[in-house]
This record gives structure tokens, C-alpha cells and sequence, in this order.
């Protein structure tokens, strides 16, 4: 287990800042210098809160230090992940971040069933042998693709904010690194699944030919959308920082795919009978993908929630919760090789946050964007955004 107040680690992943906009009076802030390292000393004086273009006194500032001893909560989605080898790579990455999360933090997992996101346990758990039981069932239950008809609310040991354990100690430590080493050790094909098929364009690997079956699967994507969006409505009464991470490589993430933007000016050749074709598949599914995507910033801001992505290839392919995380205060992470390392370091860095408060005159009669920023040179902040 690691202390949440380590610093000194670089991330080396590219991220964008943003604005909320949310009536509120504090904001968790990261703040990271050039190298991507922790930065904790700063100062009230140096932070510099407007909101709707008006500043306001900073009344009140915890650093990382001074935060890091109140749990937080931590909810892992595995949505459907397409062929073994990154299956494995996202299994491994949860276990390892697992064995890594502080002491007194609080997890609740959550997996693509055959029709819908099913909660292995039946709330926020401190009990870790209980995280390496839920997450050892899912490379046996998480499907490849967005199967059957998606219900828009979480399915399974459902969510009792009530619900409370106790911690298991060195016994549940222990059960997450055997868990964590059976993977490693794993025979091949132990993450279940099927090669992926190499070079398949998304627009063919989604018939983007036929508007009416991509019509149907952005139905599907959207209500295992608002599925996604009901935990952040489950957990958003949970005190202290909530953290969701999307496990996924799926048909949601290809309708992200910078591909499928470009497909809107493309000319394609129809083939005779054909009702539409590549270039207005792509333009129904970008329309409805950004709208998906706004709405989902949106809630989490309104939840309070950071989001969280191990997705898509790289800077550029960033998936469906990826492309909206940073806007959250959160990262995106390629699923690529070597993100269990990076992502399972990365916990020292995910709830190092300052807790800074202000104060407003009145309150808000609509939600108001503001900004937090920092007059130190070098630094950059991460914080919650609706834009």
C-alpha cells in the first residue's frame, strides 16, 4: 500500500486543463510541475480563484499533506475489452493498482455482465480480500462487445450507500498480491478473449456502410451511456474525493476514433441500394458521441467525481471516457504495453490534491464557470471542468 503523500514521481502523459462550472465553493486541485512531479508546497497566496470572471478570497487551503489521511473512494468499470493481449493488460493494471491503493481508501467494482454493468459488491468496500474476489471474476464474465440491450442502471450486487466493512489487513494485502501475481503468471489465453484482427479500419470494423446498423449500436452505446452516468448518481452522496476509472477497448471507444471525424468530408463509393453510406454514418455517430461525451462531463461535475480512462493507442486515440477525463481533473491512459506499471505508480499521485475553498457573496442563481490558477511559474493545475 502506498501514502498518498509520496511525491516526487513523474507521468509522463500529456493533459489538458480545464474550467468548471458548478455552483460550489471548493475545488480538489492537482498540481504538477513541468516534469509531471508533484507539486505541494504551494500557497493561498498563490492560487487565484474567479468565478464568472470575478475573483474571490481563497479562505481556506489544505495541501496533500494535510489531506492525505481522509479516505477516498475509488470505483473501477471494466467495460467490454476486444482481444486477449490488451484484455491482460487492463486486468493486470486494476491489480496492480489495487495492491497500491492508501490504507482506509474505499473501492466498489464494477463489470460489463451479458446485457448490462453489473456491481461485484454490494457497496464501497475497505475489505481487500474482497476486491481480489470481484476482481477475479472479471476475465470469465467481461463480454468483447456491447452484447444484448444495455439497462440504464447499474444490474447486479446493485449499490447500498449504506453498506460498510472492516478492513481484512495483511490477510486482504496478501490476497491482492497473489492475485496480482496468478495474472503475471498467467498461461496464455488466462485473460479469455480472441486475437484482434490487425489493421481493420473502424469505420469497417463498425460497418460504418450502413447507417441503420450503426443507427442501432448508437442506441446501444447510449444507454450503456446513462448506465455509466448512474453510478456517478449512486456514489455522488459518498463524502470525500470520488474517483471513477473506465477499463475499456470497445465500440464506444471506435466511435471516438479520429477516423471516424474524418469520415464526415470523405467521399465514399455507395454501393447500389444503399440508404447511406461511411461519411453520414460518421457524422450521426460523431453528433451523437459528443453529445454522450457532454453529458457525462456534465454529471460528473455535478457528482463531483474525477474521472479516469485506461483506453485507447495513444495521444490522439483516446476513447470515449478518455477524450472527456482530463476536463474532470483526471488522465487518460493509453492501453498500451507497459500501462500497469504506469497506471499502478500513478495512485501517488491521483488523490494528491489541494482542497481549496473560497468564499461567494451570495448564493449562485445558476451554476457559475470558474477557474483556479496559480501565479507559480512552471505549474500547471488540474481541475474540474464543464466545458
Amino acid at each position: 500500500m502506498f501514502h498518498r503523500w509520496c511525491i516526487g514521481l513523474t507521468l509522463g502523459v500529456a493533459l489538458a486543463a480545464g474550467q468548471p462550472a458548478s455552483p460550489r465553493t471548493q475545488a480538489w486541485v492537482l498540481a504538477l510541475d513541468e516534469r509531471g512531479a508533484l507539486v505541494s508546497d504551494l500557497t493561498a497566496g498563490e492560487f487565484k480563484v474567479q468565478v464568472d470572471g470575478k475573483l474571490r478570497p481563497v479562505i481556506q487551503l489544505k495541501n496533500p499533506a494535510q489531506t492525505a489521511d481522509a479516505p477516498q473512494s475509488w470505483v473501477l468499470v471494466f467495460e467490454p475489452i476486444r482481444d486477449t493481449g490488451h484484455r491482460a493488460m487492463a486486468f493486470l493494471a486494476a491489480a496492480d493498482f489495487l495492491t497500491k491503493v492508501p490504507g482506509g481508501d474505499r473501492v466498489l467494482i464494477v463489470a460489463r455482465g451479458k446485457d448490462s454493468l453489473e456491481s461485484l459488491m454490494p457497496g464501497f468496500s475497505v475489505r481487500r480480500t474482497l476486491w481480489a474476489e470481484a476482481l477475479a471474476k472479471v476475465p470469465s464474465l467481461l463480454p468483447e462487445s456491447l452484447v444484448g440491450s444495455p439497462k440504464e442502471s447499474l444490474q447486479g450486487a446493485g449499490f447500498r450507500a449504506d453498506f460498510t466493512d472492516v478492513p481484512d489487513g495483511d490477510a486482504g494485502q496478501d490476497a491482492l498480491n497473489a492475485l496480482l501475481a496468478s495474472f503475471r503468471a498467467g498461461a496464455s489465453g488466462w485473460a479469455k478473449g480472441t486475437i484482434e484482427q490487425r489493421g481493420v479500419n473502424a469505420l469497417d470494423r463498425l460497418n460504418f456502410s450502413s447507417t441503420s446498423f450503426v443507427t442501432g449500436l448508437l442506441a446501444t452505446v447510449s444507454r450503456e451511456a446513462k448506465a455509466l452516468e448512474s453510478i456517478l448518481d449512486l456514489v455522488a452522496g459518498t463524502p470525500g474525493q470520488k474517483h471513477l476509472i473506465v477499463f475499456s477497448r470497445c465500440e464506444a471507444d471506435d466511435m471516438t476514433h479520429p477516423t471516424v471525424k474524418r469520415a464526415m468530408s470523405q467521399n465514399f463509393k455507395r454501393e447500389r441500394g444503399d440508404a447511406g453510406g461511411p461519411a453520414e454514418a460518421a457524422t450521426l455517430a460523431t453528433r451523437d458521441m459528443t453529445l454522450l461525451q457532454a453529458s457525462l462531463k456534465a454529471k460528473a461535475a455535478t457528482t463531483g467525481v474525477t474521472l479516469y480512462s485506461v483506453a485507447g493507442a495513444g495521444q490522439n486515440v483516446m476513447g470515449h471516457v478518455g477524450t472527456v477525463a482530463p476536463a474532470t481533473g483526471g488522465f487518460a491512459f493509453p492501453l498500451t504495453a507497459g500501462v500497469e506499471a504506469r497506471f499502478g505508480q500513478g495512485i501517488q499521485m491521483f488523490g494528491s490534491r489541494y482542497l481549496v475553498q473560497w468564499s461567494e457573496d451570495s448564493a449562485p442563481a445558476k451554476p457559475m464557470p470558474f477557474d483556479v490558477a496559480t501565479t507559480r511559474k512552471g505549474v500547471k493545475l488540474f481541475v474540474q471542468s464543464s466545458r
